[in-house]
C-alpha cells in the first residue's frame, strides 16, 4: 500500500524566491533524513485549472514507509532540528496524510 504526506503551501508575499530556495536546498533534504520518509517532490500550481481559484501555490508530496506509519509521523513530530523558514506562510499551510484506496488504474491507450 502507498501512503503519502501532502503539504500545500504558500510563500509570504514578496518572498517567493527565498521560500523556494529554502524548500529545494534545505527542507526536502532534511525531511528525507527522518526515518520513514522515502521520497519527496515539489509541484507548482499551473495557470490552467478546472477551478480558477486555488488556495495554494505549491504542493510537496512525500512518500512514507507503510510499515509503521505512526512511528514515521512521531519521528517527524520529534524532528525539532528541522530548519524552518519564515518565508513559508504558516497561516495557510495544509497537510494531509493519505493512503492508496483501491487499485491503481491505467489508460488502455
Amino acid at each position: 500500500m502507498k501512503t503519502l504526506y501532502i503539504v500545500k503551501a504558500n510563500p509570504i508575499i514578496g518572498r517567493e524566491d527565498e521560500f523556494n530556495r529554502w524548500y529545494d536546498e534545505i527542507h526536502l533534504d532534511e525531511v528525507l533524513q527522518i526515518s520513514g520518509f522515502k521520497s519527496a517532490q515539489r509541484f507548482i500550481v499551473t495557470e490552467q485549472q478546472m477551478q480558477p481559484s486555488q488556495s495554494h501555490s505549491y504542493l510537496a508530496i512525500y512518500e512514507l514507509d507503510d510499515d509503521d506509519l505512526e512511528k514515521t509521523l512521531q519521528n517527524l513530530r520529534e524532528a525539532s532540528w528541522l530548519t524552518m523558514n519564515d518565508a513559508l506562510d504558516f497561516a495557510t499551510i495544509d497537510v494531509s496524510v493519505v493512503r492508496a484506496f483501491g487499485e491503481k488504474k491505467f489508460t488502455s491507450l
